[in-house]
């Protein structure tokens, strides 16, 4: 009897490659399967990624304007509307957004519901949800769904450069023998000119879009000490100078909204100019009082030279004209003239109090035109906000915080000296920025 390996069927080989070739196809079909189930895992959750973003942005943006409540639910909304072609309806629940603090050197977040300053936003696609990212091939060995989950926090923030420091939509135009120390910043949207003899301090920011826009003279940086290392390149959305009208108007009917701590009545007095013969004085607007002063045609707002204000608020329809050696301490002034030189001042002119950079004592100018200067501007926490150039000229020294923001331009000459303060800019008329965290 023959033995089973003298068998003809067990000696051939034909065949054997068939059988080899579909080994190998259902090897390839369940990395293909796996690999779709994996690739579709991590395409939803990138999907999610972008809902919880969106959702946190939202949440951050119209909390304030709207409320916490109202922020959760457009959050919710948004966030969801991100996800319907993905079908991933209920990833993003009202539970999901939490307001809080974030720590961003240690990279933790800290739940406080009556926080504005940050919100973490988590998706969830899983079975408990009945929303589980749906599988292939692994359904074939139990697991019918993924769980999937992302978080993401977003955080309100302040740039350095608008809160101090020379900030222009168009041009900053600087000419000679001018020195800028302890981080001072210049940012331009457009262009930004420079002569030579200036100092940038270590530490100093020179920032525009495309560095190919700042224009140097044949001496380039060799003549302006510390501008390459101070160079960067930056954009900024200048949200600021489009609140202005807001702020004007606010602080016009007496609103609570921009109101500074040192206004004690509760009113706005009205003035009217009948006639530009009249002066103001430094009688003519009482401490801890809001002023409005009308002017009809083109009459202008004049004060007296030698005038001290302090602690009022005074917006205006009219021109600004300040006399010489004016200083404003605790003070907004703010007008809807839209004139190139809508506030002018003589020289010796000082916004803000000289208290090397104490908290309180700031002073805010706002317009919808432009400003121009005599010599010998003095800034000791001033913010100056206008829609036109900001054009100032020579000797503006001994400045301890400065925020010039301009639509337009910020024009300064020669011999001038801008420092950083950190502080005693706590007045100033500022927007939230929204940045990713985490």
């Amino acid at each position: 009897m023959k033995s089973f390996s003298q068998w003809r069927f067990v000696r051939e080989t034909d065949g054997g490659l068939a059988i080899w070739g579909l080994i190998m196809v259902l090897t390839i079909c369940v990395i293909v399967g796996l690999s779709m189930d994996v690739a579709n895992a991590y395409k939803v959750r990138s999907e999610m990624q972008v809902a919880a973003d969106t959702a946190g942005h939202t949440a951050l943006l119209t909390r304030l304007r709207d409320g916490k409540d109202q922020a959760i639910a457009n959050a919710v909304t948004i966030g969801n509307k991100n996800l319907e072609e993905s079908k991933a309806s209920g990833a993003i629940t009202a539970a999901d957004i939490v307001f809080g603090t974030w720590d961003a050197t240690a990279k933790v977040f800290t739940p406080d519901p009556n926080s504005t300053s940050a919100v973490m936003v988590t998706a969830q696609r899983n079975n408990a949800r009945a929303n589980g990212v749906g599988t292939f091939l692994l359904g074939f060995v139990g697991l019918k769904a993924w769980n999937v989950t992302t978080a993401s926090v977003t955080e309100t923030y302040r740039p350095d450069c608008l809160r101090e420091g020379f900030v222009a939509d168009n041009l900053i135009d600087l000419q000679s023998n001018n020195g800028f120390y302890n981080g001072f910043c210049l940012h331009s949207n457009d262009k930004i000119q420079v002569n030579q003899n200036n100092v940038f301090d270590s530490g100093t920011v020179v920032s525009l879009p495309n560095t190919d826009n700042l224009e140097l003279p044949a001496s380039g940086f060799t003549k302006n000490a510390g501008l390459l290392e101070a160079l960067r390149e930056n954009f900024y959305q200048i949200r600021i100078v489009d609140r202005i009208p807001e702020i004007i108007a606010s602080l016009a009917s007496g609103a609570a909204t921009y109101k500074p701590d040192y206004i004690t009545t509760t009113t706005v007095e009205t003035i009217s100019v009948t006639s530009n013969s009249k002066t103001f004085s430094t009688a003519d607007f009482v401490q801890g009082h809001m002023y409005y002063v009308s002017c009809s045609g083109n009459k202008t707002l004049k004060v007296a030279g030698n005038v001290t204000l302090k602690k009022v608020t005074v917006m205006t329809n009219c021109a600004i004209d300040f006399g010489s050696d004016n200083i404003l301490e605790d003070v907004v002034m703010g007008t809807t003239n839209t004139a190139d030189d809508s506030i002018k001042w003589a020289s010796n002119f000082q916004v803000g109090k000289n208290d090397h950079c104490a908290t309180g004592g700031g002073a805010q100018l706002l317009t919808m035109g432009g400003m121009k200067s005599a010599a010998a501007l003095m800034a000791f926490g001033a913010q100056l906000l206008a829609k036109k150039i900001i054009n100032f000229t020579a000797n503006a020294d001994g400045i301890e915080g400065a925020s010039f923001i301009s639509g337009d331009t910020v024009s300064g000459t020669s011999n001038m000296t801008m420092g950083l303060c950190k502080s005693g800019m706590e007045d100033n008329f500022e927007v939230d920025y929204y940045r990713l965290a985490y």
